[in-house]
């Protein structure tokens, strides 16, 4: 993927589940704040039959992403004509991958080193000559947090100013619970949105 791909602007949505109102709103928002790129982070359904309700709001979108474990499962079974799909929907889960790495910015589903100590993570990247990506955005556990080598990030501000120096796993919480982010690239700023119902 080119890094003119993923735009100035971003909009990070994880775990959707087949909460197409919320992401509805959570898009008009991010067309509000000028966003060029949504960034999927997996599981925008549950259930096929939500499948093409989940997607029809990001038709006309510049969508990348990653599969969460039931996009996968539905993609598979209308590429095997087990299942019927508009192709809108097809179109952009086939543009799903398993993980999504721009320069040195990726985006996963999981990250296997949630929950470990995030200064042995840190270091044992130093120690591979830096392999691992310098912004991790990852779903999945719906909770929304960040971190950095040095440990947990309080983002009770409600924005987290990247730090060039320094390595982020940032995870933008649940859409489904109304939670999102949007990272502005030009300032280096992740803001973290929170649809109130």
């Amino acid at each position: 993927m080119s890094e003119a791909r993923l735009g100035h602007v971003v909009g990070i949505f994880a775990d959707v589940h087949g909460s197409y109102r919320t992401l509805e709103r959570a898009l008009a928002e991010c067309a509000a704040a000028g966003v060029t790129t949504v960034a999927l982070l997996g599981d925008l359904f549950d259930r096929e039959e939500q499948a093409d309700a989940a997607v029809a709001p990001l038709v006309g979108w510049d969508v990348i992403g990653v599969y969460g474990n039931h996009e996968r499962e539905v993609a598979l079974a209308a590429a095997s004509g087990e299942i019927e799909l508009r192709p809108e929907t097809i179109a952009i889960l086939r543009g799903l991958e398993e993980r999504v790495d721009v320069g040195d910015i990726r985006f996963t589903h999981e990250q296997e080193q949630w929950g470990v100590d995030p200064l042995a993570q840190f270091r044992r990247a130093e120690m591979t000559n830096g392999a691992q990506p310098r912004i991790t955005f990852v779903g999945h556990t719906h909770f929304r947090a960040a971190r950095d080598e040095r440990g947990p990030i309080d983002l009770g501000r409600g924005r987290l100013v990247l730090n060039a120096a320094r390595r982020y796993l940032i995870n933008p919480g649940a859409l489904a619970d109304g939670r999102f982010a949007i990272w502005d690239r030009t300032t280096a700023i992740v803001h973290f949105r929170q649809i109130v119902e």
